[in-house]
């Protein structure tokens, strides 16, 4: 815990009001009262602050993650050091609420200003050890936010590994001198990153040594070299393990996106309803057949749903598909066919303007799918994907996305797949409404097929 900090938290006391004058109290009882609530709050900021790992990440580093964390360490402060302080306290000594937003306010300060200060840039630096030989081991290493946050000293290979997989810094010695190793070099942080070849035994042991000299330690398997999942503590029996599941979006920026989804559909509905009308008279005048078009789709997580479109084609068309694969002038398992005799008159109008997939809003506030997001695939595409492709479909489908935008029918399907998985990593609200707009400049050059 740094000196700021402690006084931090004592001027967001003093705004507060902890120093106002009670008549009833001598000086030195007030003085002791405060005294042992500043004490609550640093010692309730030091516990959190460990748990959640305020001080890991430099706000030179990294400002964001830093103010992200002190905001995370200092409400949950307040939430329990406020509490404990106010039973020292009388209530009216101070707000609690002032409190609040004082500690806020002054936190957020005191980042930013470490932010553009180099003290203790390199002398306040963690002198760090890898523990193996692999690209993750390097990856890890390597980059310029690991190398301003640890001062790395080198690297100790397993016994099975090659030692060139690091030529960026100096080996020290064997695994089986790595207690020795880490006397020498004085190391106050290991980073254990084995490779699949790694005897299990090896790097047990390599961690117990670690740990024996007092050391921090943290773990890096090879196996959580991936993008598309998140990793947290499990507990079974006692016994720690890691929780493997889908990156998701996180809880408010989902519920965001979820509020776009249903204002937009709502609004577009209420707005576009002439369109509906008159899209649903063309189609049941045009042709025999229903006026919608109902088709199973593939959404979120491989959960199939009755995709709702303007009905284009001539009744059974779909079943003379496989017919037409050779025509398709999307590759891979999408299917596109310019002037497809299957499509009626009317159909090729709503295809040409997108207005086939008007009912789609429906969709959206079902909740089967979102105004932007992955087009929707068939059960059959999702069949022949490879295993990077079936990420597409890890989050919730929608009307348009950058495929839409940016790509429509002049992209490989490769690339199409590329596009959605840039979306799915990139994501934001910015981005949702960016799209959405984007997209009545497409509909109205009439690009569809």
């Amino acid at each position: 815990m740094t000196l700021a900090d402690l006084l931090t938290l004592l001027a967001a006391l003093s705004w507060a009001g902890v120093w106002h004058a009670r008549s009833e109290v001598s000086v030195e009882r007030h003085i002791l009262e405060v005294s042992v609530a500043w004490a609550t709050l640093v010692i309730a900021w030091i516990l959190i602050s460990r748990r959640i790992g305020t001080y890991a990440v430099p706000p030179r580093r990294n400002l964001a993650i830093a103010l992200r964390r002190t905001t995370e360490a200092w409400i949950a402060t307040w939430g329990l050091g406020g509490l404990l302080a106010l039973s020292i306290l009388p209530a009216s000594t101070f707000s609690i609420w002032w409190l609040l937003a004082a500690g806020l306010a002054l936190f957020w300060l005191t980042r930013l200003a470490l932010s553009f200060s180099s003290a203790g840039d390199v002398s306040g630096r963690l002198r760090a050890i890898v523990v193996g030989s692999c690209p993750s081991a390097r990856a890890l290493s390597s980059t310029r936010d690991a190398t301003d946050a640890v001062e790395f000293v080198g690297f100790v290979p397993f016994a099975n590994e090659p030692a060139g997989a690091m030529p960026h810094l100096p080996r020290l010695g064997a695994i089986t001198d790595l207690s020795d190793v880490l006397r020498q070099h004085e190391v106050d942080i290991a980073f254990v990153s084995p490779s699949d070849d790694a005897v299990t035994g090896e790097v047990h042991k390599a961690i117990d040594t670690c740990e024996a000299q007092g050391l921090e330690t943290q773990y890096f398997p090879a196996f959580l070299d991936v993008d598309d999942v998140r990793v947290g503590m499990a507990w079974s029996a006692n016994r720690p393990g890691l929780n493997l599941k889908p990156a998701g979006e996180p809880t408010l920026t989902a519920f965001g996106k979820r509020v776009v989804d249903v204002v937009g559909a709502t609004v577009g509905l209420i707005a576009l309803l002439p369109a509906f009308l008159a899209c649903a008279i063309a189609v049941k005048l045009s042709s025999r057949g229903p006026i919608l078009y109902r088709q199973t789709r593939v959404g979120r997580n491989g959960r199939t749903f009755n995709c709702l479109k303007f009905r284009t084609m001539r009744v059974g068309a779909h079943a003379q598909q496989e017919l037409l694969r050779a025509a398709s002038l999307q590759d891979g398992p999408a299917f596109k066919v310019a002037d497809d005799p299957r499509i009626t008159p009317i159909g090729r109008i709503l295809r040409k303007f997108s207005l086939d997939e008007l009912p789609q809003l429906i969709n959206v506030l079902l909740g089967d799918m979102s105004l932007v997001g992955p087009r929707p695939p068939l059960p059959s595409e999702v069949d022949k994907y490879t295993w990077w492709q079936r990420r597409r479909i890890a989050v919730k489908p929608g009307l348009t996305c950058i495929w839409q935008v940016y790509g429509r029918n002049r992209v490989s399907f490769k690339r199409w797949v590329e596009m959605d998985l840039y979306y799915i990593d990139n994501w934001s609200l910015w981005m949702d409404l960016k799209l959405i707009a984007q997209t009545f400049r497409v509909v109205l050059r009439g690009t569809g097929m």
